[in-house]
C-alpha cells in the first residue's frame, strides 16, 4: 500500500533505505518521477508495481514496517481485480490479513511496525471495525500491540456535514485516525535498535 511518494522521499533524506509496493502503475511512475526530482544525491527509494500479496515475498528484510492501507471500498482506487479497494469486505479482509502476515515475516525480530488506520462505515452506515481487524491481523502474525496514538485530521467540512448527519441518523463526524504501533519480539530491544539506528544516522 505504498501510495504516494512522501514516505520514500522522507526515508531517502533521512539516510534510510525504502521499499514500497503499489498496484497502480501510474502511481509508481509518479513516485519515481518525484523521487528523481527530490532525491538527488540520495539513495533512491525503491518502488515496485504489483500486488503486495505476491511482491512482498521479494521485499528485503526490514527494520520498520510502516503503511496506511486502503480503507476498504471507502475510496476505490482502480478497477483492477487485485485492488483491495475494489473487493467485497470479506475478500478484502482475507487478502489484507494475508498481506500483513507476509509483511511481518519480512520484519526483523525486535523491530516495530506502524499502521495508520481509521474506522469507516459500510453501506448501511455501521462501522466496519477496521481498527480492531488490523490489530487482530498483527496479533495473528505474532506481533504485540505496543503503542497507540490518535492522529487528529483536518476538520475541513466536518463542522458543516455533522448537522445533517446527526439529525438524519444520529451519526457523528469522524476527525481522527488511529496510529497503531506493534512490536515483533521484545519492546525494549526494539526501542534500543531504533535508538542505535538514529545514532548511526547522525
Amino acid at each position: 500500500f505504498a501510495g504516494g511518494s512522501v514516505r520514500g522521499i522522507v526515508a531517502a533524506h533521512l539516510g534510510r533505505k525504502y521499499w514500497g509496493c503499489d498496484l497502480r502503475r501510474e502511481q509508481i511512475e509518479a513516485n519515481r518521477a518525484q523521487g528523481i526530482a527530490l532525491c538527488e544525491g540520495k539513495q533512491m527509494p525503491q518502488w515496485v508495481c504489483g500486488d503486495s500479496l505476491n511482491e512482498v515475498e521479494n521485499a528485503p528484510d526490514a527494520d520498520l514496517l510502516f503503511s496506511c492501507p486502503p480503507y476498504g471500498d471507502l475510496e476505490v482506487y482502480s478497477d483492477l481485480p487485485d485492488d483491495l479497494s475494489a473487493m467485497e469486505w470479506p475478500d478484502f479482509l482475507t487478502a489484507y490479513r494475508a498481506i500483513i502476515a507476509k509483511a511481518c515475516a519480512k520484519l526483523r525480530n525486535n523491530r516495530f511496525a506502524c499502521f495508520v488506520v481509521g474506522d469507516f462505515r459500510d453501506g448501511k452506515g455501521n462501522y466496519r471495525n477496521f481498527v480492531s481487524e488490523t490489530i487482530g491481523a498483527f496479533l495473528d502474525a505474532g506481533l504485540s500491540l505496543y503503542n497507540e496514538a490518535i492522529l487528529v485530521t483536518s476538520v475541513g467540512s466536518a463542522s458543516m456535514r455533522v448537522t445533517r448527519q446527526f439529525n438524519g441518523g444520529r451519526k457523528l463526524c469522524k476527525t481522527h485516525q488511529n496510529v497503531l504501533v506493534f512490536v515483533k519480539g521484545d519492546g525494549k530491544a526494539a526501542a534500543d535498535a531504533a535508538s542505535s539506528g538514529m545514532d548511526r544516522r547522525q
